[in-house]
């Protein structure tokens, strides 16, 4: 009896590593999914360790060929920001009373007026301009001429040629302006209660924008869309008393609807405007420090808030706003996605990222013209872990179970809830994921799961594939440190 008690001591890690440890053979076993068999997919994951250069790869595949990386490029566009401009940068939307004009200037602030976010705090989306209106009000000013607006932070191309081009009225294809509002959205709220053509409401309710509605009271077949390169939108088909709502729209130059808006708002307010909204690109560059320019109001948001709305809730306005800011800290110059791409790739190869490792087109990964490996990311992933904004960073990320796009993940594997932080990404035929795996042993994973090529709708099987090989790394990880296979 003493014999076997001593042999099954001595076999413990053999069977450890048999039941438990070997990564490689389970996740092979994932990756022979017939779902797999015509994708292209890359992995990388790594055991990050107690220091910086201390990481030890626990897994490969393909690790180092780019591939399209759909959101999880955000990854590499926050962390830029992040590093460039520093956990404490704040946007800064400025409003000047020049003479009889107001003044609205610009940063690129992507949260301005975000009525999804705003609700919040209990803010409406004019929230900001309101308070700027009573201000007005409060110092006597009842009429100002024109409204300028200057949003020179960026350059004028505010839709990027390579975005899906029958989807510019969808809230993710927004376009990118240095002045923003509800990113850049126009939401419908229909009311199909009364028989004959529905009636609706706006938010923010606006001139900017006008609607041919020929929808009528019947079953719920609406069609709602936005001619391009206009503020025109068509309204047909058939509403229900139960339509859902409301829908969003997105809107054509981003700058001027940030000051229709507000023009809208003072007016609203009892502050007439006997001019125009227009656009002024250079009044910004004039500002002194005389009475003929006076400070109405300044809006400011954390980078926190931005790097969240991106990372966790992978809102594509958010990080081309970032991508975009951040050409234009580095380049001085209007941001721009050139000046953008460059700005990231040059921190990508400060992470350790090869050059021939990534291909950058945008900020947010809604191009397809996009590349990234696995390695890059995880490189990306490391380099924030050690470096002085590791808790901003971290702080940015989706938690499994929680918040964000990883709200519902890991419901076949609840254990992992909590302990997963990361970022998914999705578009046609890609689906992948990317993060931190805080294992049981408090032992810290970094790694990336690319999936390219995938059959058509079928991103839900690809989460559970990938799901399942993080499960594997947490096994791997949590088995006794002599029984770990590593490859």
């Amino acid at each position: 009896m003493k014999l076997s008690v001593k042999l099954g001591c001595l076999f413990l890690p053999f069977l450890a590593s048999l039941c438990h440890a070997d990564l490689q053979s389970d996740i092979e076993a994932v990756l022979s999914d017939k779902l797999l068999q015509r994708a292209s997919v890359g992995i990388h994951m790594v055991r990050v360790g107690q220091s910086e250069g201390q990481a030890k790869e626990v897994y490969q595949h393909q690790s180092r060929t780019p591939l399209t990386p759909a959101s999880n490029l955000k990854l590499a566009t926050t962390s830029a920001a992040l590093d460039r401009l520093g956990s404490e940068f704040k946007f800064r939307t400025l409003l000047y009373l020049h003479g009889q004009d107001l003044v609205l200037i610009g940063d690129g602030d992507p949260s301005f007026g975000d009525a999804e976010y705003l609700k919040k705090v209990g803010w409406k989306p004019t929230q900001v301009y309101e308070t700027w209106a009573a201000q007005l009000k409060k110092t006597g000013v009842s009429e100002i001429r024109n409204i300028l607006v200057d949003d020179s932070v960026f350059d004028q191309d505010t839709l990027h040629a390579r975005w899906p081009a029958n989807q510019i009225d969808h809230w993710y294809v927004a376009e990118v302006g240095g002045l923003n509002f509800n990113i850049n959205c126009i939401d419908f709220l229909i009311d199909a209660s009364q028989p004959g053509r529905v009636r609706y409401t706006t938010n923010p309710v606006t001139k900017y924008l006008t609607v041919e509605n020929t929808c009528v009271a019947g079953a719920n077949a609406l069609q709602l869309g936005r001619k391009p390169g206009t503020n025109e939108i068509v309204m047909r088909g058939t509403a229900s008393p139960a339509v859902p709502g409301p829908f969003q729209e997105t809107v054509h130059d981003p700058a001027m609807y940030a000051g229709a808006v507000l023009a809208d708002t003072i007016e609203s307010a009892g502050v007439h405007v006997a001019g125009s909204v227009q656009r002024n690109r250079t009044i910004g560059q004039q500002r002194q420090r005389n009475a003929d320019w006076k400070v109405v109001g300044v809006h400011e948001t954390p980078l926190a808030v931005v790097l969240a709305r991106a990372n966790k809730d992978s809102i594509n306005l958010y990080a081309e706003c970032l991508a975009k800011r951040l050409g234009n800290d580095v380049a001085h110059e209007p941001g721009s996605w050139q000046n953008g791409a460059a700005a990231v790739g040059a921190f990508l190869k400060r992470a350790g990222a090869a050059p021939a490792e990534f291909k950058l087109d945008d900020g947010s990964g809604l191009s397809k013209q996009n590349a990234i490996s696995p390695h890059a990311l995880v490189q990306v992933l490391q380099y924030n872990y050690f470096s002085k904004n590791h808790d901003a960073f971290l702080a940015s990320l989706s938690i499994a179970g929680v918040d964000g796009t990883l709200e519902e993940r890991f419901r076949q594997n609840p254990d992992l809830r909590r302990r997963v932080l990361g970022k998914s990404g999705f578009v046609e035929g890609v689906s992948c994921l990317t993060g931190y795996l805080r294992a049981r042993d408090n032992q810290w994973y970094a790694f990336s799961i690319m999936m390219n090529g995938i059959p058509y709708k079928s991103n839900t099987l690809a989460k559970s594939l990938q799901e399942k090989i993080v499960k594997a790394l947490d096994v791997h990880a949590s088995a006794p440190s002599t029984a770990r296979a590593e490859h």
